[in-house]
């Protein structure tokens, strides 16, 4: 393109040379302003395209930027739901290996598997804290309680207990209880999440893994604390 605006100034310079005589109306100086016009009208034109095409080429550029932008924010979003599930599965199978291997089975793995379902429950909702309580819902008593740290809400076990049998679900102020499915000798087990986020408690997935999760804690107990007739070891 430079070489286009070189070559109308070397004519722009030489018209002089080039127009030696008057053009039908116009006088030779005339004549020579006209020309020079034209030159330079042209040069313009050849500007202004030339400018058009460059604006055009930096729309298409920022277009195609905005385009790999969201191609790479969609694959990082992918690889970290695809991680996040990794995570998950981990999580469940780490706890299901914990409750398979019988002979490990004490007092202190006991805690360490109720700590692992609240932490896990804690990261499934990435909620502020998580209480997981194992309630003898015919006597109100407490059986076990695990909570995670963070701020907790005061649940009483009337509340808990009033849940009939259909309801496993149920919000609270700035919580979230979900309850298992069954009960074992009475006991069943709650997993109260505080300041959970929105979007994993509308993953129908992230529900069901938690009454996993508190099924999961009630057979537990039953197994380590609980003998063939059903009473406290």
């Amino acid at each position: 393109m430079y070489w286009v605006y070189l070559l109308i100034f070397i004519i722009a310079v030489l018209i002089p040379d080039i127009v030696r005589h008057p053009y039908f109306f116009l006088t030779e100086e005339r004549a020579e302003e006209v020309a020079i016009f034209l030159l330079g009208a042209f040069a313009f034109l050849v500007f202004i395209k030339n400018e058009l095409l460059i604006l055009f080429h930096k729309k298409e550029k920022e277009r195609d930027q905005k385009k790999i932008d969201q191609t790479v924010k969609d694959l990082v979003e992918s690889y970290s739901y695809i991680g996040e599930v990794n995570r998950k599965m981990d999580i469940i199978m780490n706890i299901a290996l914990g409750l398979a291997d019988r002979s490990m089975l004490n007092k202190k793995k006991e805690r360490e598997i109720y700590e692992s379902i609240a932490n896990a429950a804690n990261f499934l909702m990435k909620s502020e804290s998580v209480a997981l309580r194992l309630l003898d819902i015919e006597n109100l008593r407490v059986k076990k309680e695990i909570r995670t740290n963070g701020n907790h809400t005061s649940i009483k076990n009337e509340e808990l207990a009033a849940m009939s049998e259909e309801t496993t679900i149920r919000k609270q102020d700035n919580c979230i209880i979900i309850t298992s499915s069954q009960s074992i000798k009475n006991i069943k087990g709650y997993l109260i999440i505080n300041g959970y986020n929105e979007r994993e408690q509308n993953n129908p997935k992230n529900i069901e893994i938690l009454k996993v999760f508190a099924s999961q804690a009630i057979f537990l107990y039953s197994y380590v604390n609980l003998d063939g007739n059903g009473k406290e070891c």
